[in-house]
């Protein structure tokens, strides 16, 4: 028994598939239940038996926890999957099913058989063949370190297009180095990885036989890097997933690796490379395809939404964080509009942070949606929806939905003017009222429609749940400008609500006008100074989105706290108010 140990039994095993006689060693920790279990087999079947490790049996799959709970349950749970283990490598057991349970895991039993490279890959575009890949360092990462992030692609003008999104200017890749080599398994080698001198003999057989001479041609070509990547994609369909291999020379220091430039080929002295690798390490490696991107969210609304166009008229805190949502939903388009610039009051609420200060916010955003998400297409325009508009329709006439977040009246009522008169496009317009409890949005889907009628003279929406003294807005020192107050928790709750309703009218779930609102503990409100008239929720709810068709023209006066309130009739019953001082301003 171990000194950590409370108790300790071993127990005789059924003779195996290899016919070994071996034993089970149960240890129980003496924090247990609180530490698990510990399962050990003698002698070991590392790379014998399905998920044993050098240390023991792993008992839980991948990314699952041990089972938690009485001692009795943590015992139980462990026993079950050690019978499964074991009736895996039994004599007799089937051969196809080991080896299937084996495939299912096998870049962990890999990966424990080689240490790290200190270097993080990025592939840029994924190949549908196999194929040689240029490399290109990051050069934010001045200092050499040996650990400096690199850039894989296929050809210049993706590392081009990627120093340019990431840099910010362009730059001429005049020789860039091809130290990868980007290759699809046909079948899996064997679980064991083999001696680095070993590594073409273990791959080629299991390669398509023009992938396996490129393959071989690229590794035994003079010149080649002293540290090289071989990326493995697993058999199975086009976005199987990926190993990468890091073969080393002998020469070269554990933690360095070569950095790699714009002229990388042409001043690098050319290495032979006839001495066997001295060495093969994994390597950490992502890549940028929109497919990988988006892998996560199996519904494939994605794929619908790849040919997509939205102009986002306003990116402030609300619209900004709606572009932002729509990119990651899989939006291929987005165009971005706005006149203002990041300050730093902006910063508590606002998707973007303080390196954009002073910076326009479409361009801004655009910039970080592009480093955050290069397959998505982003245009900015510095300027109001109006000049834009003039200057280039088509964007316009090829749009999808446009989307409005600006509360300024003036934009807003252009667009309505346009939907009204048979404009394409469909058109959400979408709001906060003051402390962003509560939220609304319009939505008129393909045809002519107009929500004018919905708002006063000055866009005051007639329809509102808050009442706030002063209308709300909180007033600055310049001429005409305020903002609405609101948290960012408060945005965001009505950010979500406006992009799930984009995304529905992107891919045609909304064929009718739609008021849709988001309320989040009306309760709140008076204690925030203002006063609250939209629908009760029920008892335990702390927040609701409510969606209806848009309110009739019906319409009556009453008297409310001495003040002339009009009180709207929707068609769906509710009262909502307006008080006649109502005022919205752009942020």
């Amino acid at each position: 028994m171990r000194a950590d140990e409370a108790a300790s039994f071993f127990f005789p095993l059924p003779i195996d598939y290899t016919g070994e006689q071996r034993r089970l060693r149960i240890g129980f920790p003496s924090k247990f239940p609180n530490a698990p279990i510990r399962l050990y087999v003698q002698p070991s079947p590392w790379l014998i038996w399905p998920h044993a490790t050098k240390s023991g049996l792993c008992l839980h799959g991948f990314q699952e926890r041990p089972i938690t709970g009485s001692p009795e349950v943590v015992v139980q749970d462990c026993l079950s999957r050690l019978t499964k283990i074991v009736s895996l490598s039994l004599m007799g057991s089937s051969e196809i099913e080991r080896e299937a349970e084996f495939q299912s895991e096998i870049t962990s039993y890999w990966s424990r058989q080689h240490d790290w490279s200190l270097q993080n890959l990025i592939l840029l575009n994924r190949p549908r063949s196999a194929s040689t890949l240029l490399a290109l360092s990051d050069p934010r990462q001045a200092i050499p370190s040996g650990r400096e992030t690199v850039w894989l692609a296929t050809n210049t003008l993706a590392l081009k297009k990627h120093y340019e999104r990431m840099i910010g200017k362009t730059v001429p890749v005049r020789a860039a180095e091809t130290p990868g080599f980007y290759v699809k398994l046909q079948s899996y080698p064997s679980i064991r990885v083999p001696d680095p001198k070993h590594v073409m003999s273990w791959l080629t057989p299991h390669l398509k036989p023009d992938d396996a001479r490129q393959l071989l041609s690229w590794f035994d070509e003079r010149g080649s890097p002293v540290s090289r990547w071989i990326v493995l994609e697993l058999p199975g369909d086009r976005d199987a997933p990926i190993y990468c291999l890091n073969v080393r020379s002998r020469g070269m220091q554990p933690d360095r690796s070569p950095k790699f430039g714009l002229r990388s080929a042409r001043r690098r002295p050319p290495h032979a490379t006839a001495q066997p690798p001295a060495s093969i390490q994994a390597s950490t490696l992502d890549v940028l395809d929109r497919a990988t991107i988006m892998s996560r969210d199996p519904s494939g609304t994605n794929n619908d939404l790849e040919n997509t166009r939205v102009v986002c008229v306003g990116t402030g805190s609300l619209g900004g964080t709606v572009a932002l949502q729509l990119a990651r939903s899989g939006v291929g388009h987005i165009t971005l509009i706005d006149p203002d610039t990041l300050a730093s009051a902006n910063l508590g609420r606002h998707v973007l942070g303080v390196d954009d200060l002073g910076r326009p916010k479409a361009s801004a955003l655009r910039d970080k949606i592009h480093r955050d998400l290069p397959t998505t297409e982003v245009a900015a325009h510095v300027g109001f929806v109006e000049d834009v508009m003039h200057k280039n329709p088509e964007m316009f006439e090829k749009a999808n939905l446009i989307v409005i977040t600006t509360a300024d009246w003036q934009s807003e009522s252009l667009l309505w003017k346009a939907k009204s008169d048979g404009a394409p496009w469909r058109l959400l317009q979408a709001w906060s009222e003051p402390h962003a409890q509560v939220g609304h949005a319009l939505l008129a889907p393909n045809g002519a429609f107009d929500a004018r009628y919905l708002f006063g003279d000055n866009g005051d929406f007639r329809h509102k749940f808050t009442e706030w003294p002063g209308g709300g807005l909180v007033a600055l020192p310049a001429c005409g400008e305020s903002f609405i107050p609101g948290g960012s928790l408060g945005m965001t709750n009505i950010a979500c609500m406006v992009s799930q309703t984009a995304l529905r009218a992107l891919t045609g779930h909304v064929e009718h006008t739609a008021w849709i609102s988001s309320i989040y503990r009306p309760q709140d409100i008076v204690a925030l100074g203002g006063r609250y008239y939209g629908p009760e929720l029920s008892d335990g709810v702390q927040q609701i989105v409510l969606e209806r068709g848009w309110p009739e023209h019906e319409a009556r006066t009453e008297q409310h706290d001495g003040d002339r309130l009009v009180l709207e009739m929707a068609d769906d019953g509710f009262r909502t108010p307006r008080f006649m001082d109502d005022r919205r301003r752009p942020e």
